[in-house]
């Protein structure tokens, strides 16, 4: 295939979330874990929707695993470009069926027996998993298997770092797990507090809960973290990875604390409707 010249046509050849999609692809952890989970719960013969197929990998692997027709939805047309070359590519179009359009909205042509597709972002603060879920269960078979089954959000409180170049940053972190150097300190257990299932139509999505954390060791918290557990229709687990729900710090101000002390915490937020709604409180008592 030569890019150079599909570029010199009018921008073809390139993914419109260059980065992010690759960075998927390229994410091992996350990729090879959904391999398992696909491997595990499709049969030979089953209709499958992957929502919001970017690469494509997710479709193709569920065709590896038995899958005897895959949707694959996509929403973007340079993105679409590309899939109809790599399905072609590995041979793969006689499986795949790509169907354009807003995964909250599109319809499908037929029931579906398995569900794929990864729009997650940590705490489910972000990105279009449970709207884009609420309408493809729509067309599930009512024995339905959805892979992405279970998701378990998570916090506690952690020193975190907050200086860089010497200049302190009161801004909402990340923890990459490639970078050591941004891996919090935790000071208390973690709380669960909400366990999402995928499986069911999600009615309520607004996050609202007062909860009391019991400080661990002394010292001194920076930071609240939401962390995320993700099950999978076979029972395996993925907690984060590269491109995958790595966790978040949200900065608060610094708290000298010793063992044993209670902090009141706050938390409210509408499920994937960004972080313009979220509002906590972190209060020693």
């Amino acid at each position: 295939m030569d890019i150079t010249a599909d570029n010199q046509e009018g921008g073809k050849g390139y993914w419109s979330m260059t980065e992010g999609v690759f960075n998927c692809l390229i994410d091992t952890k996350r990729s090879l874990a959904f391999r398992e989970a696909l491997k595990n719960t499709i049969k030979k013969g089953d209709i499958v929707v992957d929502m919001g197929t970017g690469s494509g990998l997710l479709a193709m692997l569920a065709v590896d695993a038995g899958a005897d027709k895959v949707y694959a939805v996509e929403i973007d047309e340079k993105n679409i470009l590309n899939l109809s070359k790599t399905f072609a590519e590995n041979n793969y179009s006689d499986k795949i069926e790509i169907i354009e359009g807003d995964v909250t909205k599109i319809s499908l042509p037929e029931k579906v027996d398995v569900i794929v597709g990864e729009m997650i972002a940590t705490g489910l603060i972000e990105e279009l998993q449970i709207p884009a879920m609420n309408n493809i269960l729509k067309y599930a078979k009512e024995d339905v298997r959805v892979v992405l089954n279970q998701f378990a959000n998570y916090i506690d409180l952690v020193s975190n770092q907050d200086i860089f170049y010497t200049h302190s940053f009161p801004i909402i972190r990340y923890e990459y797990p490639d970078f050591p150097e941004l891996i919090s300190q935790p000071y208390s257990e973690k709380y669960l507090y909400k366990l999402v299932n995928f499986s069911i139509p999600i009615l309520d999505s607004k996050i609202d809960f007062s909860t009391t954390l019991r400080v661990t060791k002394s010292g001194t918290i920076n930071g609240l973290r939401i962390s995320n557990e993700t099950i999978f229709s076979d029972g395996s687990k993925l907690d984060f990875s590269f491109a995958y729900s790595y966790p978040i710090i949200l900065p608060i101000k610094k708290i000298t604390v010793e063992e044993g002390d209670t902090i009141s915490i706050k938390l409210s937020y509408v499920m994937c409707e960004g972080f313009n709604n979220l509002h906590y409180e972190v209060i020693k008592i």
